[in-house]
C-alpha cells in the first residue's frame, strides 16, 4: 500500500490565483457600481411609495385628511429632496399647525441626487383619493460613474395608486 502525501498550494500557484482574482475584481467593480446607482434610486422611490401607502391608509382608517410633504417653517415646499413629513392636515392647507399631528418623517435623499414633484404637497382625503384633479409623477435622478444620467419615476394616480418605471427626464 502506498501513501500519498497531501500538499497545499505552493507559493507560485497562490500568486497566480491572487492575480486572476484581482483582474476579475477590477473588471467587475464598475458593473457593481452601476447596479448600486440604479438600486439607490429604486430603494428611495420604493420607500417613498411605502410612505405614500401608509399616508393613504391612515387617511382612510382615521377618516381625516393626511398630507406628506417637505416642511420648511411648518409649510409645504417644493424641496422634495429634503426629509418628508407625514401629518394630519385637518384644514387641508398643506401646512402643519397646532391642530395637526406629525405621524412620521422620511429622511432626505443623497445630496448628489434630485427628487422632483410638480406640487408642494400630496394630501389624501378621507376617501383615500388625492386632493386635486391630476396625477403626479416623482422623478428621481442620479448619475452613473461615467456622468450619464439615470432616472426613475414614481407616478401617483388620483385614486392613490402608484407605479414605478424608468424615465428619460433626467438630462
Amino acid at each position: 500500500m502506498t501513501r500519498r502525501k497531501l500538499q497545499g498550494f505552493n507559493l507560485f500557484e497562490l500568486l497566480v490565483c491572487m492575480a486572476l482574482f484581482s483582474v476579475l475584481l477590477l473588471l467587475a467593480a464598475p458593473a457593481v457600481h452601476s447596479i448600486t446607482e440604479i438600486d439607490r434610486a429604486k430603494q428611495a422611490l420604493v420607500a417613498l411609495d411605502r410612505h405614500l401607502t401608509l399616508t393613504r391608509l391612515h387617511a382612510v382608517t382615521h377618516q381625516t385628511p393626511v398630507t406628506i410633504c417637505p416642511l420648511v417653517n411648518n409649510r409645504c415646499t417644493h424641496l422634495w429632496h429634503q426629509e418628508l413629513t407625514v401629518f394630519t392636515d385637518r384644514d387641508e392647507r398643506a401646512a402643519s399647525d397646532k391642530k395637526d399631528v406629525k405621524l412620521m418623517v422620511l429622511s432626505g435623499i443623497r445630496n448628489s441626487d434630485t427628487l422632483d414633484y410638480p406640487r408642494s404637497a400630496i394630501t389624501f382625503k378621507h376617501t383615500g383619493t388625492l386632493k386635486g384633479f391630476g396625477n403626479g409623477t416623482f422623478v428621481y435622478c442620479t448619475q452613473r460613474l461615467t456622468g450619464a444620467p439615470i432616472g426613475l419615476a414614481l407616478s401617483v394616480s388620483v385614486v392613490g395608486r402608484s407605479r414605478l418605471r424608468e424615465t428619460k427626464k433626467c438630462v
